[in-house]
């Protein structure tokens, strides 16, 4: 399956840290979202919470420590909009580099009619502005949102 997208973001800090940040939900309620019913374990399902957006089940279908994270969406879980449920592939990927660690976000399984297009469009925003939150966090403390 083609990957819909993918975003990238250096983070001046080890790979080590950049994983860490993403699957802790005590160190992701700094930076992304507002609540998480735990931290991102394979095999388990985990409900994501924002005050502006409400919840969202995610499941943790692959961890593999500093180098990948696979979740799977529910699209209608996503967008109440949508008529149609299927799954979504989030990946989440970690290169070490010399000054820190490159993190790439790619999702796959989107549809390509309109609904689908609209929602990987949204879902892309919103994992750039994931990671631009997350870099301010762990590279200067700061929180954006």
């Amino acid at each position: 399956m083609s990957r819909n997208y993918t975003v990238q973001t250096k983070i001046k800090r080890p790979v080590a840290d950049v994983f860490d940040a993403i699957v802790s939900s005590d160190r992701m309620k700094q930076y992304f979202v507002n609540g998480a019913s735990s931290d991102l374990v394979e095999g388990e399902t985990v409900i994501w919470r924002w005050d502006h957006y409400g919840e969202h089940p995610v499941i943790v279908r692959k961890v593999i420590a500093n180098e990948l994270i696979e979740l799977a969406l529910d699209s209608k879980e996503w967008d109440k909009s949508k008529t149609e449920a299927y799954e979504v592939l989030v990946i989440f990927e970690f290169e070490e580099l010399e000054d820190g660690t490159m993190l790439s976000i790619s999702e796959q399984g989107w549809k390509t009619d309109a609904d689908g297009l609209k929602g990987s469009h949204d879902n892309c925003g919103g994992w750039m502005h994931m990671s631009m939150c997350l870099k301010a966090y762990i590279e200067h403390g700061i929180d954006l949102r």
